[in-house]
């Protein structure tokens, strides 16, 4: 296993990863896809945000588990290291008002197989998930996966611009629909592009479906909230 060095460990906590945090951890990714530590993250939830129902609950985690997913796959992209742990070695706890991830330093690969990583990522921490939250709290998995969407367009955007040589190539894999199969029929990520090319869909950010934040108290609607479109 390759040792993390201090810029490794700086870009992880960008995203909101911490090594070795598990003292301050009230659950683990793991264990939320179960009834009873759902209940209680939605609780952990409804305390920090007010949100008034499941489905918007489910939101809100999915959008901190999106930015997670937004540091596994800026490590692959810009440092070819793949995180290896499973779900039960994601820790969550509770910081600066917010779910933040704890993850073990010994749990990351060189890349050999570029799409090989990209479908370990989708497999172990996205797919589970994003299925589970949606099943659970009956929201759709587009809002869900839209939610961890912005922030990997605004990811690989970044990249983009630093002429990061496998940032295109790993987007452009996650739009095609292959790599989705059999979870879903095509590239949830295609379909939030609408046919925009991802430097100018951030530049125009957008989303395709509401994320349901707006039903938070004193919460108006995103500016770029499809309904402000109705």
């Amino acid at each position: 296993m390759p040792k993390l060095n201090d810029e490794h460990i700086a870009s992880l906590e960008r995203f909101g990863v911490f090594l070795n945090r598990q003292s301050d951890a009230f659950t683990n990714a793991q264990a939320i896809l179960s009834e009873r530590a759902t209940a209680e993250l939605f609780l952990e939830i409804q305390a920090l945000t007010g949100a008034p129902t499941d489905a918007v609950a489910a939101s809100v985690y999915m959008r901190r588990h999106g930015f997670f997913m937004a540091g596994l796959f800026h490590m692959l992209s810009k440092s070819n290291l793949l995180y290896t742990g499973k779900l039960e070695d994601i820790s969550l706890f509770i910081d600066n008002g917010t779910i933040q991830f704890s993850i073990p330093p010994d749990s990351f690969k060189d890349v050999h197989d570029r799409h090989e990583a990209i479908l370990s990522l989708l497999g172990q921490h996205g797919h589970p998930v994003t299925e589970y939250m949606s099943k659970r709290a009956h929201i759709s998995k587009l809002i869900l996966w839209e939610n961890v969407w912005g922030y990997l367009l605004w990811m690989y955007s970044m990249l983009i611009n630093e002429e990061n040589p496998a940032a295109q190539s790993d987007l452009d894999f996650l739009v095609d629909d292959e790599p989705w199969k059999p979870h879903m029929r095509r590239s949830p990520f295609k379909q939030y592009l609408q046919n925009e090319e991802p430097l100018e869909a951030m530049a125009n950010y957008k989303r395709t479906t509401c994320c349901l934040l707006k039903e938070l108290p004193d919460t108006e609607k995103c500016p770029y909230c499809p309904l402000n479109r109705t």
